[in-house]
């Protein structure tokens, strides 16, 4: 077993070097010497390791991040805080194991990406094991269609009457969308940008109906206000407005 002040230590000298070469690997040693300790450290100690360890991982690259989240997702031991910061990662691929797996998570850490990242998020807290009451009821609150139909088929979602009245009226107006603006399927290039033709961005059609749209943006990119979708090189052109963006994928409706 590693002893506490040479963990101390070596995060001393990560801290002080903070170069990237190497991190992951530093850091991974360091997430395992935390859980192989984590029933000799005083509550304080814990804190202060868990968070220099979170802090560190920042400065780790996505991919690497990527690994990092998919070998401490479903242990019990590891680093709280790394977890959390993990859990709000811009990344859904970094994220999702974390937030689909990790018995480490808060329900505050839960309720905190509820509020504050996109569907992707929240398509992945939606599959835990076991989901409160309050996180559940948030979902349904921030959640698009596939985020509530995928917490109605979680066994472990703990559905308040509310939760349940909330899940039945929203399948109805889902029915009753459907059954005005029937939406048809379809791979088409096209390209949004700004009415006077500017910020061009090329994207993917992906589905249509007759007062909207969902599309893929080829590149990232945060869309907002008026917008025009073009299709074969600018000889249709509808106007129209993002109602939801959710990383690459863009909902637009028409104007």
């Amino acid at each position: 077993m590693t002893d506490v002040t040479e963990v101390n230590h070596a995060i001393d000298d990560l801290v002080a070097q903070r170069s990237r070469a190497g991190l992951a690997d530093k850091v991974n040693t360091l997430i395992g010497t935390f859980a192989e300790n984590s029933g000799t450290y005083t509550a304080e100690q814990a804190e202060t390791v868990d968070g220099v360890i979170a802090r560190l991982v920042a400065d780790v690259s996505p991919v690497d991040r990527m690994a990092i989240a998919a070998r401490i997702a479903s242990d019990p031991h590891a680093p709280p805080g790394v977890v959390a910061r993990l859990a709000c990662d811009d990344w859904i691929e970094v994220a999702s194991p974390i937030l689909t797996q990790s018995p480490c998570l808060s329900d505050e850490t839960l309720l905190k990406v509820i509020d504050s990242k996109g569907h992707s998020h929240l398509l992945a807290i939606s599959r835990r094991r076991a989901l409160p009451a309050d996180v559940a009821d948030k979902l349904i609150e921030r959640g698009n269609r596939s985020v509530v139909k995928s917490l109605a088929r979680n066994p472990g979602a703990d559905l308040s009457a509310e939760a349940r009245r909330s899940l039945e009226r929203r399948q109805r107006e889902r029915f009753e969308e459907l059954r005005k603006t029937p939406r048809k399927a379809v791979a088409y290039p096209a390209q949004l940008s700004r009415p006077d033709g500017s910020a061009a961005h090329r994207c993917r059609l992906i589905d249509v109906s007759r007062t909207g749209a969902k599309l893929s943006l080829a590149t990232m990119a945060r869309l907002s206000g008026p917008l025009l979708l073009s299709f074969a090189n600018a000889a249709v052109r509808r106007p129209c407005e993002a109602v939801w963006q959710d990383g690459r994928d863009i909902g637009v409706r028409f104007t």
